[in-house]
């Protein structure tokens, strides 16, 4: 599957950073549906086709964990990377996402973190 095949859902509360990972996503070549807010991005997630989703840990309402959690509910493969402005985000988190990364990463760490998981198969439905 090439990239351009490859759907990336991005949810962050704060507007300029999703603004930006959307445009260094596409700028990579996958697809990007952003969404501001949890509920915004559950919608987005249960109605669109989602190869990974790179989710912010801190938002108001629902956070992170949260929408995870119910992610992996609805989908159980779908690959999540999780980035976090919060040094120390609560161990269960873990258990809901693929990797976890600080916000303070380069951004080439994101993408290869995508990339690795992007690349691994998905198990048989």
């Amino acid at each position: 599957m090439t990239r351009m095949n490859q759907s990336i859902l991005c949810i962050d509360d704060h507007e300029p950073s999703l603004a930006g990972w959307c445009l260094y996503l596409q700028n990579a070549g996958y697809s990007v549906e952003t969404a501001c807010n949890g509920q915004r991005g559950l919608e987005l997630f249960a109605t669109q086709a989602v190869d990974l989703v790179l989710l912010d840990y801190a938002m108001p309402v629902i956070d992170g964990e949260q929408v995870a959690s119910i992610m992996r509910r609805i989908k159980p493969d779908v690959r999540i990377v999780m980035l976090s402005g919060v040094a120390n985000i609560p161990e269960g988190v873990s258990c809901h996402v693929n990797v976890s990364i600080q916000k303070k990463e380069r951004p080439i760490v994101v993408l290869q973190a995508i990339e690795r998981l992007l690349d691994l198969p998905q198990r048989a439905a």
